[in-house]
C-alpha cells in the first residue's frame, strides 16, 4: 500500500472511479428499470465550434455529466484510498 501515500495518486484514483461511475450511470440510463434512478443531475456543455485565426483554426468543447454513478464512484474512490 505504499503507492497510496502519494496525494496526487489518491486524487487520480478518485477521479478514475468517478469517470468509471459516470460511464456506468450513462450505461444504466439505457434500461427502463434504472433510467429514472441514474438520470443526469448536471448536464453542462461549453462549445465553441470554430475559432478561425489567419494561420490557425481550432475549436473547444467541454461537456460534463453528473449522475448517481458519479457519486457512487467518488465514494468508492475515497474508500479505496483510505
Amino acid at each position: 500500500m505504499s503507492l497510496l501515500k502519494n496525494s496526487s495518486f489518491k486524487w487520480g484514483v478518485v477521479l478514475l472511479c468517478m469517470i468509471l461511475g459516470t460511464w456506468l450511470g450513462i450505461f444504466l440510463q439505457n434500461f427502463r428499470a434504472t433510467a429514472a434512478i441514474f438520470a443526469n443531475v448536471t448536464d453542462f456543455t461549453f462549445d465553441i465550434r470554430q475559432i478561425d485565426l489567419v494561420m490557425l483554426r481550432f475549436g473547444v468543447l467541454f461537456s460534463m455529466r453528473i449522475n448517481l454513478g458519479t457519486i457512487i464512484g467518488a465514494v468508492a474512490g475515497i474508500l479505496i484510498t483510505k
